[in-house]
């Protein structure tokens, strides 16, 4: 009985020295918290609507009478008078014109790359700063849905390899190169019609070589007396184009307008004088300026707001009807989730963070609150919840100085 006895004490001995040794394996193996770094962060109150485009624009028509070759890019700068298109005979003929403009610009260019060269005022380093830059266009247009004016930057990058050639003195000059684009070019200008009939820009703008029947119905003059029921028709009823002979538009200024509609429980803030940030979320990237210039009560719980923006670009200047974000105010200060957030026997807010193995109360300064995350104010008061502070966002049992093994 006596052995029975001691095997069963041993027994128990044993699966309690493995229990203990097997909890104390757990604690060195699993974080009893989970901590996450405090940054920094930007955010903005928004309004998500949707917005017509008003600008001033210029309707360019003519008899086509031919192959029309549009001489400029689809929203590419044009000065006044000149030249947007031209009508050839045939479509081959085109081809052929703008093979002996590459091969003039070409020729051109190597031309001037000889007299800076041998003028000695090239500078090797600014030559491949240029050359980065250019690349790096080229680069950032692969992540766009359209990489634009993709023949200027080949263009560019062409001209930039040949000065550094004679820069660094790979070559001593072009004259050879010069003589056979020379011959060719003769060749190919005797093997084709020219144009029959050329089409010069009155304005000075953005050339879009096509259009959308909105032009006739919105008077950039009068923008600021759209109303609400007539921006819900010129949003679900879109124009029809049925004249034939519109070779294009130019957009005339830089100067533009944004019509929006905004539901009255949002509009609080969007008085005339105001000026919020507008982005263009399926356009571009970049923030633009604007500045409210009227603000319509309708009458179906919905107000009109007209913004006047002065920041044209190539995309810019051929939307109509986009998705638009109106940013209010900006926030800025340290991203807590929401589920972070406690409130000691002191009533105050604050998180609990890990700092040398210990769990620690910080107050914080709420300046905006979301859903899922609240932003706090960034200061350096003792006490206060700072940047780069290890976040205790998963953990049980916390409390103000309790130590986690």
């Amino acid at each position: 009985m006596d052995n029975f006895i001691k095997r069963v004490i041993t027994i128990c001995l044993s699966l309690f020295l493995i229990a203990y040794v097997g909890y104390q394996c757990y604690r060195v193996a699993y974080n009893p918290v989970k901590t996450q770094e405090v940054h920094s962060v930007s955010v903005y109150d928004t309004i998500d609507t949707e917005g017509i485009i008003v600008r001033n624009e210029t309707l360019i028509t003519g008899k086509k009478n031919g192959y029309l070759f549009y001489t400029i890019e689809n929203g590419g700068r044009v000065s006044k008078n000149g030249i947007i298109a031209k009508v050839f005979p045939s479509e081959a003929d085109s081809r052929s014109q703008q093979q002996l403009d590459r091969l003039n610009r070409e020729i051109d260019q190597l031309k001037e790359i000889q007299r800076q060269g041998s003028a000695g005022r090239v500078n090797l380093e600014l030559i491949d700063k240029q050359i980065r830059g250019v690349i790096g266009e080229l680069t950032a247009g692969v992540n766009r849905p359209i990489v634009k004016g993709v023949s200027s930057l080949q263009s560019q990058f062409l001209a930039l390899m040949n000065k550094r050639q004679i820069t660094i003195g790979h070559v001593s000059n072009f004259e050879s190169r010069i003589a056979a684009l020379t011959e060719l070019k003769n060749d190919l200008a005797s093997s084709f019609s020219v144009a029959t009939k050329t089409f010069k820009s009155p304005v000075a703008g953005y050339f879009v070589n096509s259009v959308d029947g909105y032009e006739k119905k919105i008077d950039h003059e009068k923008v600021t007396q759209l109303t609400v029921s007539k921006l819900h028709g010129l949003m679900n009823n879109r124009p029809k184009v049925s004249d034939d002979n519109i070779i294009g538009k130019v957009v005339g200024d830089y100067k533009w307008y944004l019509a929006c509609i905004v539901p009255v429980s949002e509009s609080g803030e969007l008085r005339q004088g105001f000026k919020p940030e507008i982005l263009l979320p399926f356009v571009t990237d970049d923030v633009i300026p604007s500045n409210i210039i009227a603000v319509n009560r309708g009458t179906d719980g919905n107000v009109a707001v007209i913004f006047e923006c002065s920041y044209m670009s190539s995309e810019l200047s051929s939307i109509r009807h986009e998705p638009v974000q109106i940013r209010l105010k900006r926030y800025e200060g340290l991203r807590v989730q929401s589920d972070c957030i406690i409130t000691n026997d002191e009533g105050e807010q604050g998180v609990y963070v890990l700092s040398g193995g210990r769990v620690e109360f910080r107050r914080v300064e709420v300046l905006h609150a979301m859903p899922d995350y609240i932003i706090c104010k960034q200061t350096d008061k003792t006490g206060y919840l700072r940047i780069y502070d290890d976040l205790i966002v998963k953990g049980k049992g916390l409390y103000d100085g309790k130590t986690v093994g």
